[in-house]
């Protein structure tokens, strides 16, 4: 059991945690992964180990990683995934959407889930950000 081993299941083929931790793009800012458990181990046996998909693209040189611990519901997912961009679109000082700002703007998505439904934090605690 190697913790490389772990992968991102696509309707084609499977993208593992080695292949994408072997890419490199210098220009690679944000890589927003709201599929189920992104941030978590694969297997129960490799839990104290912290390679997993939502690293490796932190390995591949992506500035900014979003990863969800656990499974998501699609409507929370849609919800948090168009408010994170609104607020990062609304956040330019270039013309270009501002990823430096991309914890804050998670925080903002998140914030907004939560106070629907406070008492639900299954619903909205899934997020995790790594990057700066």
């Amino acid at each position: 059991m190697s913790p490389s081993a772990g992968h991102l299941a696509l309707h084609d083929k499977e993208l593992s945690v080695l292949k994408v931790s072997r890419l490199h793009n210098e220009d690679a800012e944000l890589a927003f992964l709201s599929a189920c458990s992104t941030n978590q181990q694969w297997n129960p046996a490799l839990a104290d180990e912290a390679i997993h998909i939502a690293f490796a693209f932190q390995l591949a040189d992506y500035t900014d990683v979003i990863g969800t611990l656990w499974s998501i519901g699609v409507q929370t997912a849609i919800k948090i995934t168009s408010d994170l961009y609104a607020t990062l679109e609304c956040d330019t000082s270039d013309g270009e959407p501002g990823v430096i700002r991309t914890a804050a703007a998670l925080g903002v998505a998140i914030c907004g889930v939560r106070d629907q439904a406070p008492l639900v934090p299954s619903r909205w605690a899934s997020y995790i950000h790594t990057g700066p």
